[in-house]
């Protein structure tokens, strides 16, 4: 092996292991997207206690982000911005 292959290897190794280290040295802060409270809500099966579900949560600033249907229960997602 050549002086110049050895050279490339050894700059090679140098960048990467200063990429590696680089994260744990100097570390990012991290935020979390906080912006947004969300509350999940069982209902029932009646109509009318759906809607009522959703009359109360849309006065309460609530709103509807998708209603989530299984075959045993259904539920809606709600959000408000905090």
């Amino acid at each position: 092996m050549g002086r110049f292959s050895r050279a490339c290897l050894i700059m090679i190794v140098l960048l990467l292991t200063i990429i590696a280290l680089h994260p744990i040295l100097i570390p990012h802060t991290a935020s979390a997207a906080g912006r947004y409270k969300y509350a999940v809500v069982p209902s029932s099966d009646a109509i009318d206690r759906m809607q009522a579900d959703l009359d109360k949560r849309a006065a309460d600033g609530w709103e509807l982000v998708t209603p989530l249907v299984s075959e045993r229960f259904l539920a809606f997602i709600f959000r408000k911005e905090q």
